[in-house]
């Protein structure tokens, strides 16, 4: 299992969000949904430390690039 909001951790979900809706949703679609509702709950989130939703942000960032540049 990977660190909770690491790089490997968004990849890892990504995947399973885009596999379980993929009857619905294409890749693009899917990997759209589940980035806006990670970023709305990320924004929303009663996190103190403003650095921490900035690295969250940006590791989920490098996931959906990573996952989207993937065959």
């Amino acid at each position: 299992m990977s660190e909770a909001f690491s790089v490997p951790y968004f990849k890892e979900n990504f995947q399973q969000y885009i596999e379980r809706n993929k009857d619905v949703f294409t890749k693009t679609h899917a990997m759209n949904a589940y980035y806006r509702s990670i970023v709305g709950t990320l924004i929303n989130d009663n996190l103190n430390k403003n650095s921490e939703i900035v690295r969250r942000i940006r590791n989920l960032e490098t996931a959906y690039i990573e996952i989207k540049n993937e065959n």
